[in-house]
């Protein structure tokens, strides 16, 4: 498996849900080149968050065909940061535990690097 690749294939992707209305997951099946990196930036998520939703201890062993649950059955929660001096939008995405493109996204922020005191962010987060 080619770890340097973070080809990720949309028509992978499966939604499933069960009997339970409050439980449902979109899940991926890992290919041939995918990271778990490469798939956390694909569905604006964080390494970690795959990790924990998948019971992953080592986030560079994956293997193709391997399922993943790409989205929590938990209801995202938002609130508003307003930016301080200094502030970088890598570093809120890191406080919110989300993704610099997820907040990007969020708030149409075409240029990370150009964010500016006193501007307000939305930030969405599990709970």
């Amino acid at each position: 498996m080619n770890d340097l690749s973070v080809e990720v294939k949309a028509k992978e992707i499966h939604e499933k849900s069960t009997s339970n209305k409050s439980t449902s997951a979109t899940t991926y099946k890992v290919q041939s080149g995918d990271t778990l990196s490469g798939i956390a930036q694909k569905f604006g998520t964080t390494t970690k968050a795959l990790q924990n939703l998948n019971g992953i201890s080592n986030p560079n062993k994956i293997f193709a065909g391997q399922v993943l649950k790409v989205k929590g059955t938990t209801k995202a929660k938002t609130s508003t940061y307003t930016v301080k001096p200094g502030d970088t939008l890598s570093g809120i995405a890191s406080k919110y535990g989300t993704t610099t493109k997820a907040l990007q996204n969020l708030n149409g922020i075409a240029n990370p690097n150009l964010i500016y005191a006193g501007q307000k962010i939305d930030c969405e987060w599990k709970s």
